[in-house]
């Protein structure tokens, strides 16, 4: 295989105590502009776990997250993670390729979700020398044939760049040896600095839902928005419609956890627009995903308190797997995963 990211052998000095840090334990690596924006990216789980944004002339958290980076050793929320070799679910832990059948682990009730109970999020990523900067950073993992029951070692790379504009990209490759699924995704729940994201305004570039069971599994249906609460073509508050719908799938799940399936516009062009009209930012989605999973946070608990916060989830189909009319997971040796994520921040007074 390929390696994704060329190890340099020469660093900075700078550069070689981090990747030593790396290697062995916790770090945190921090990234920013000149605009006053940052982020804080941890090595365990290749997870954001601080966006800061200017408020007033204030750095502002923009996402969910712990104070201290060791708490995200016991999370269990996947806050700001990198989730896979497949995120959200696949039903029964099962799915067939090439005549085979292969069994993950259930971590979800009878299902898998994001990857079995040993999945990508609670992992140590390694510091690719020589792509640490002040803007930037490459992590790795490989992932061996066998992982969670996954055929297929893979490597992976996930680059985070924070650009002059308050652009944070997320680029996520891999490579295959063996024809895998893989499906990648970040966790982060966003709050844009308010106390939850009942008030946040939503617009998403998304025409059709995919309808689910009960344990959050799609029954195949594909759904169009059109007359439902489901639909988020023009802005509205996520607060209002859960507390108001009449929609049976969001009152069983108190809110939403549903897969969106995204307009096939120009990458250029937002696939979702949050907005805090009592802070006036706006975060726009740029992602050349094929859906994205809204989850509004119920589940959280603990020092968290339910809809704290708001993942958009760019990914593919949830239970691709298991449903041949959706599009692929299905990674070739042949072929390179490349996915791509934006999170642009702005003042809109």
């Amino acid at each position: 295989m390929t390696h994704l990211a060329t190890e340099l052998e020469t660093a900075t000095e700078s550069e070689s105590e981090v990747v030593t840090e790396l290697e062995s334990e916790l770090a945190t690596i921090t990234l920013t502009n000149d605009y006053g924006m940052s982020v804080e990216i941890i090595n365990f789980g290749a997870r954001i776990k601080s966006i800061k944004f200017p408020v007033n002339d204030n750095p502002t958290e923009m996402i969910l997250g712990y104070a201290s980076a060791t708490d995200y050793l016991t999370d269990e929320f996947y806050l700001g993670a990198t989730c896979g070799r497949v995120c959200n679910r696949i039903a029964g832990g099962k799915f067939e390729l090439a005549g085979r059948q292969y069994q993950l682990p259930l971590n979800d009730g009878e299902n898998s979700l994001h990857g079995g109970d040993n999945n990508f999020s609670l992992r140590y990523w390694r510091l690719c020398k020589g792509t640490l900067t002040n803007s930037s950073a490459t992590l790795s993992l490989v992932s061996p044939h066998g992982d969670q029951g996954f055929p297929g070692t893979i490597e992976l790379a996930v680059t985070y760049q924070l650009s002059a504009d308050n652009k944070l990209s997320i680029q996520y490759l891999a490579n295959t040896d063996l024809a895998t699924p893989i499906n990648l995704t970040n966790h982060a729940y966003f709050n844009l600095g308010e106390k939850d994201c009942q008030s946040l305004y939503l617009q998403m570039m998304s025409s059709a839902f995919l309808e689910t069971d009960s344990a959050n599994i799609p029954t195949g249906n594909i759904i169009s928005v059109a007359g439902t609460d489901y639909n988020f073509r023009e802005p509205a508050a996520i607060g209002y419609r859960q507390q108001h719908t009449e929609d049976e799938s969001l009152k069983t799940k108190n809110g939403y956890d549903h897969c969106f399936v995204l307009d096939n516009t120009p990458f250029e062009q937002p696939k979702a627009i949050l907005t805090s009209l009592k802070n006036q930012i706006s975060l726009s989605v740029y992602t050349d995903q094929a859906a994205i999973q809204l989850y509004t946070g119920y589940y959280l608990s603990g020092k968290f308190s339910s809809y704290q916060g708001v993942c958009l989830e760019a990914q593919n189909y949830t239970d691709a797997d298991n449903n041949k009319h959706f599009p692929s997971n299905i990674l070739q040796p042949n072929q390179q995963y490349q996915r791509e994520i934006i999170y642009e921040f702005e003042s809109i007074n």
